[in-house]
């Protein structure tokens, strides 16, 4: 149920409608948790904390493994979401969502090995063919962007990059949970224009064009509305950040934001991460391109008044020169407190206040806190980093909170938070490097309950960036960070083909793995 207060308001003379939420799910029993966006819920911290069948004691190489996997027909982006108690026909089933880069969505049951093929499959248009290989790995790009679910409505909602009469068209579907069809009316097409003065306007207007932008981010559900974020299909040309709104009852248009009307670049992608949002607005992070005149590149931004509220760090000039993506890791909103925490390429963590981000100030003296979570950079301007893209926050730890990050060429680690700041020392750490592009991240346990807490990772000792490779999935204690499992350990758990930028999702006793290998892993107890 959602309960929502509308107001229209103008930002630099684009309009977005805007509204304060609060989501109350209802329909599944208080041990029954719904993966119904990236990274379980708004605030972006990648904790289910309502685990209660997987624990340090059993997750085990005698124990827990491969229980079955499902087909699928293209790689694996977006990453799975999980509906319990879904009614098909005459017969209930907990639900796997799964997306593809071939246009499809699948419904598959969730807990049935013998129950193998999909409860529903419904193919979304031609996706853009492409060479093989490259960043993408695969020869289609049709939905990148993790869906997002509205179970009062019934509704899966995605994005997908169609090829309409040899032009590239994004189009936003809002699907039934139990069947596929259509509803509100969709799809629809995303387009549209907002004043400005950037090199490809035209009389004061910029216009969405498709053709160079990726919708990456996951997918928002916030206020009523269903956000859709675009960044670079390809680094190399000129593109746009474009943020869109969408009525997610009637699937009319809401609103839409452009991150450089008057410049070029500033993507949104945030490695697959989905926009924050709180009763305050919604948070993003934009990457390198232009930043002034209206223009907010490497920037942290909060949507919700006249005017866009932002974070701008003073070495703004640098990201923006060398591609220091400053959102190559997503916003994350630290629960029962008023802070926001990002990081991007150069390793570096920003601590906001998200009632005062401050804005552009010389020394970054508005920062609640920064610090250097990897080697960073090195010493010569424009160097690889060693990069920050995923970061998950255990709020529910016993003790202090707990922050894991898993950084390219570097070890998993966990840093201590005190309710105002983090332990810039990390309070445990494990030996295992990962490849490009880190760690991807997912914590699970009962509450606070000791011995119930585990890290999940998704990973390879490659580097993913220039095709594709054997992935691992690993399961650590999440306070010692010994290692209790990883698919390598019986030949019979193969984890695959790394699916990049994609976390494992852990729902009611399972762990749903994401892949490349065009197929879902389904693990558990055997």
């Amino acid at each position: 149920m959602i309960s929502e207060q509308v107001n229209r308001r103008k930002f630099s003379g684009r309009v977005f409608l805007l509204l304060a939420v609060a989501v109350l799910w209802a329909g599944a029993a208080p041990s029954q948790v719904i993966v119904w966006t990236a990274q379980y819920e708004n605030d972006r911290t990648g904790a289910n904390v309502q685990e209660t069948i997987l624990n340090t004691s059993n997750v085990n190489s005698q124990q827990f493994g491969l229980l079955f996997t499902r087909p699928v027909d293209g790689l694996i982006y977006a990453q799975p979401l999980y509906v319990p108690g879904v009614q098909l026909g005459t017969s209930t089933y907990n639900v796997v969502y799964v997306a593809t880069l071939n246009n499809s969505v699948y419904a598959f049951d969730a807990d049935n090995a013998a129950n193998a093929a999909p409860l529903w499959h419904v193919n979304l248009g031609p996706a853009l063919q492409i060479p093989a290989g490259g960043a993408f790995l695969g020869t289609e790009i049709g939905i990148v962007g993790t869906p997002v679910i509205d179970v009062t409505w019934n509704a899966l909602y995605v994005v997908a990059l169609t090829v309409q009469k040899g032009d590239m068209q994004y189009n936003l579907h809002a699907l039934n949970l139990t069947n596929g069809q259509e509803q509100f009316n969709g799809p629809v097409v995303i387009q549209g224009h907002v004043p400005g003065t950037a090199f490809d306007a035209r009389n004061g207007i910029l216009a969405f064009t498709p053709n160079n932008v990726l919708q990456r981010p996951a997918l928002t559900l916030y206020g009523g509305n269903v956000f859709v974020a675009f960044g670079a299909l390809a680094e190399k040309y000129l593109y746009h950040g474009w943020l869109f709104s969408y009525n997610a009852h009637t699937l009319q248009q809401a609103g839409i934001y452009c991150s450089t009307p008057n410049g070029s670049k500033g993507g949104i992608w945030m490695s697959g991460h989905g926009m924050a949002a709180d009763v305050s607005g919604l948070y993003l992070m934009v990457g390198n391109g232009t930043t002034n005149k209206g223009d907010l590149s490497s920037s942290f931004v909060r949507l919700n008044g006249t005017t866009p509220q932002y974070f701008t760090p003073a070495n703004y000039a640098s990201l923006n020169k060398y591609d220091w993506d400053l959102n190559a890791g997503g916003p994350l909103l630290l629960p029962n407190t008023t802070l926001l925490l990002g990081g991007g390429k150069t390793g570096a963590f920003f601590l906001l206040d998200r009632n005062n981000l401050g804005g552009l100030v010389a020394g970054d003296t508005q920062v609640v806190q920064t610090w250097q979570a990897t080697t960073g950079c090195g010493t010569t301007a424009g160097e690889d980093c060693d990069e920050l893209h995923d970061y998950i926050y255990w709020y529910a730890a016993p003790g202090q909170p707990l922050l894991y990050v898993w950084p390219m060429n570097e070890h998993l680690k966990a840093y201590a938070f005190n309710g105002s700041t983090f332990n810039t020392t990390p309070v445990v750490k494990n030996n295992p490097v990962a490849g490009f592009p880190g760690g991807q991240l997912t914590v699970s346990s009962n509450g606070g309950k000791d011995g119930t807490g585990i890290v999940w990772a998704a990973m390879s000792t490659q580097d993913a960036y220039g095709g594709p490779v054997p992935g691992m999935l690993r399961a650590f204690d999440a306070i010692t960070l010994a290692e209790l499992w990883n698919s390598d350990m019986n030949a019979a758990d193969n984890a695959g083909l790394l699916s990049k930028f994609t976390p494992p999702i852990v729902a009611n006793g399972k762990v749903y793995l994401a892949t490349f290998s065009k197929q879902l892993n389904v693990y558990g107890l055997r």
